[in-house]
């Protein structure tokens, strides 16, 4: 730590220490960013007026949608395991899996990072989660 640094820390654990601090307006609140330091300048006006009226960027509203999906989708096969329908009569199942992860693939080819990435759904991995929930449930 240079000294810089060490003179701005001590000055603000002196500030907290001596209370300055307790009455910020916001305190205990999310702090509202008006702008998003990431975007492109040249975008900023168009970001702001869909997130005035409620949108936000495509892909995001694509990774809202399927997430809402797939847990609609494993709230149903949780409810075919719990009525005792047998794996050899799950095809459909297998194909909604397969439906999923083409829609998952193409939002991951259109999200701007990997960290974003959605991670496509695994059979085996389903029929494990399903199960689980339905002891808990039991």
């Amino acid at each position: 730590m240079n000294a810089l640094e060490w003179i701005a820390e001590q000055k603000i654990r002196s500030a907290i220490e001596s209370g300055q601090w307790d009455n910020l307006r916001g305190k205990g609140k999310p702090l509202q960013w008006d702008e998003n330091p990431f975007e492109p300048p040249e975008w900023r006006m168009a970001f702001s007026l869909l997130r005035q009226n409620g949108f936000s960027l495509p892909w995001l509203e694509e990774r809202k949608d399927i997430e809402a999906e797939i847990q609609h989708f494993r709230s149903q096969f949780t409810r075919q395991i719990q009525s005792g329908n047998r794996l050899g009569e799950m095809d459909g199942i297998k194909k909604q899996i397969e439906r999923l992860n083409k829609r998952i693939f193409r939002y991951n080819l259109g999200a701007p990072s990997e960290r974003f990435h959605l991670q496509p759904l695994n059979f085996e991995q389903e029929l494990v989660r399903a199960k689980a929930e339905q002891d808990q449930n039991s």
